[in-house]
C-alpha cells in the first residue's frame, strides 16, 4: 500500500464506509492525510461560531478544499423558551416520564414519602440548572446572529456540486457528534418554527460574496420561507443558481406573521407572493433538471396554497424523470397538460391535491394512458368539485379476507401504472372503500398484535 500512488489510495477509500475510513486513517500519516480527502467531500456544519471557524479553515487549506463535494448545513436556531414552567412542561411528556421520581403508593411509610419529597426537590434544581443552560445556549446563539463579523457567504469550495439546509428538528441519530455537543440542551426540545431567518441561510449557501454559485447541481432547503421567492434577491440572480441543477428539492414553509394568520380561507393570500412567478421562472432555468420537489409544511392542510402554473408554468424539462409535489390546485386539463409535456417522466408524487375543475376519475385515467408511470403515490387528500377523496380509505374485502390493508392509495397507483384498457373498474368508483377505524370498530384488530390483549393463553 505504501506504494500506491495518492490517486489510487483516494480511489480504494471512497468506496469505504465512514468508519473503515476513519479505521485506515490510523494506519499511518500519509494514510491519515489521504483519508481526510476522502472524508471531506462532504462536509456538515452548524449554527455556531466554533462550526463556522471550522469550515473557514477547511476552505481555507489547499488540499482539503479541494474535495470538498457537498456541504450541509444544519441551520437550527433554538426556540425561543423564555419561561421555566414552559421548559419544566415538556419532561411532562410520555417520553420524559422515566425522568420523574416514582411517586410513593398509596400505603408509602413516612419515609418513603419524605424520600419522594427529597427527589422532586432535587428534580426541581435539576430542571432549572438545565434551563439556565439552554438560555445560554439560545443567547450565545442569538448573538452570534447579530454579530458583525458572521460570515456573509459560503468559502470558495472549487468542486462544489451539493448543498443542503437544514432548519427542521431531526433525529440525534443523523446529526454529528459536534452538533449534539454543542446543543447539549439536556432534552429534545424544539426548534424555532419560525423560517424568517432560513432566506439568509439559503441566500449564505447559494450566494458567494453577493455573486451567485453557477456549479450546484443538486439543491435542497429543509425548510425554507416562501419569500426567498418573492423579491428578496433579484430574479436573475436566483436563475443563475439554478442554471445547472438536475435536483431541486424544497420545502417551504410561512413565517411567524403570516402564519398566525394561516386558515383555510387565507391559505393562497398567504402564499400570493408566489405568483410573482420567481419561482417558476428559477425551476424553469433548470434546463437539465431531473428530479423536483416542492411541498409545503405548514403544520396541517389548509387548502391549495397556489395554483400549479404559479410553480411549474407551461415549461418542459426533457430529463424530468420524478416530480413530487404537494398542496397545489389546478384544472384538469392544466394538470395533465403540463405532465403529458414532460416526456421522461416516470416518478410522480402528489399530494393534498385540488382540482378546480374536472373530475379526479377522468384525471387518473388520462394519466393511465396518456403518461408512462413507473411509480404514482398520491397521499393525503385528492379532490375535486364534486368529491373529496382520502388516500387512507382500506379496502373492505381485502381486510376481511384476510385482514391485509389495500388503501386507496395503493390502488389508484396499481391502477395508473397498470394499464388495462379493457377494465371499466376504478378505485376512486369503488364503493367498498373505507375508513380504517371504521373497519377496526367492526370486525376487529388489523393484527392479534393490536388486540391489546397481553395475557398468555391458558392451553393447559
Amino acid at each position: 500500500m505504501d506504494r500506491f500512488p495518492d490517486e489510487l489510495l483516494v480511489k480504494t477509500l471512497g468506496h469505504l464506509d465512514f468508519k473503515d475510513v476513519a479505521t485506515m486513517r490510523r494506519v499511518n500519516k500519509r494514510c491519515a492525510e489521504v483519508g481526510a480527502e476522502v472524508l471531506v467531500r462532504r462536509v456538515r456544519f452548524h449554527f455556531t461560531k466554533e462550526s463556522l471557524t471550522r469550515l473557514e479553515d477547511i476552505a481555507n487549506h489547499p488540499v482539503l478544499s479541494k474535495n470538498v463535494e457537498s456541504v450541509v448545513y444544519e441551520g437550527n436556531i433554538l426556540a425561543n423558551v423564555a419561561c421555566i414552567h414552559a421548559y419544566a412542561a415538556h419532561y411532562d411528556l410520555d417520553h420524559h416520564h422515566l425522568d420523574h421520581p416514582a411517586p410513593p403508593s398509596d400505603d408509602a411509610s413516612d419515609r418513603e414519602s419524605r424520600l419522594y419529597a427529597r427527589n422532586m426537590s432535587k428534580f426541581a434544581n435539576e430542571i432549572s440548572a438545565r434551563f439556565d443552560h439552554y438560555r445560554n445556549l439560545f443567547q450565545a446563539q442569538q448573538d452570534l446572529i447579530e454579530a458583525p463579523d458572521l460570515p456573509t457567504s459560503l468559502p470558495h469550495f472549487p468542486k462544489l456540486k451539493k448543498v443542503v439546509l437544514f432548519t427542521v428538528g431531526r433525529c440525534k441519530h443523523v446529526l454529528s457528534d459536534r452538533f449534539l455537543k454543542a446543543f447539549a440542551t439536556g432534552c429534545a426540545m424544539p426548534v424555532e418554527h419560525d423560517t424568517y431567518y432560513s432566506k439568509g441561510q439559503l441566500k449564505f449557501l447559494l450566494f458567494r460574496h453577493g455573486r451567485p454559485i453557477t456549479t450546484l447541481e443538486h439543491l435542497e432547503a429543509h425548510v425554507v420561507s416562501p419569500k426567498f421567492f418573492t423579491g428578496f434577491l433579484p430574479r436573475e440572480s436566483l436563475c443563475r443558481v439554478f442554471a445547472n441543477l438536475r435536483v431541486i428539492e424544497l420545502r417551504l414553509r410561512l413565517e411567524k406573521d403570516h402564519h398566525r394568520d394561516l386558515d383555510f380561507s387565507t391559505v393562497e393570500r398567504c402564499y400570493s407572493g408566489l405568483s410573482k412567478g420567481i419561482l417558476r421562472d428559477c425551476l424553469a432555468s433548470a434546463a437539465k433538471l431531473e428530479r423536483l420537489t416542492v411541498n409545503f409544511e405548514d403544520y396541517g392542510f389548509y387548502g391549495p396554497c397556489t395554483n400549479l402554473k404559479n410553480v411549474l408554468g407551461d415549461h418542459s424539462w426533457p430529463n424530468l424523470t420524478a416530480l413530487d409535489i404537494d398542496c397545489m390546485s389546478a384544472t384538469q386539463d392544466q394538470l395533465i397538460t403540463i405532465l403529458t409535456r414532460q416526456p421522461a417522466l416516470r416518478d410522480l408524487r402528489l399530494g393534498f391535491f385540488v382540482l378546480t375543475a374536472g373530475k379526479w376519475t377522468d384525471t387518473t385515467r388520462q394519466m393511465q394512458t396518456k403518461l408512462k408511470l413507473d411509480m404514482f403515490c398520491p397521499t393525503g387528500l385528492l379532490e375535486d368539485p364534486d368529491c373529496m377523496y382520502p388516500m387512507s380509505l382500506i379496502q373492505k374485502s381485502t381486510y376481511l379476507l384476510n385482514f391485509a390493508r389495500l388503501t386507496m392509495a395503493d390502488a389508484l397507483s396499481f391502477f395508473v401504472t397498470e394499464l388495462n384498457s379493457n377494465d371499466d373498474y376504478h378505485p376512486l368508483e369503488d364503493e367498498s372503500f373505507a375508513d380504517p377505524e371504521l373497519l377496526r370498530d367492526e370486525f376487529g384488530p388489523f393484527s392479534d398484535s393490536e388486540s391489546g390483549d397481553d395475557d398468555p393463553m391458558d392451553c393447559d
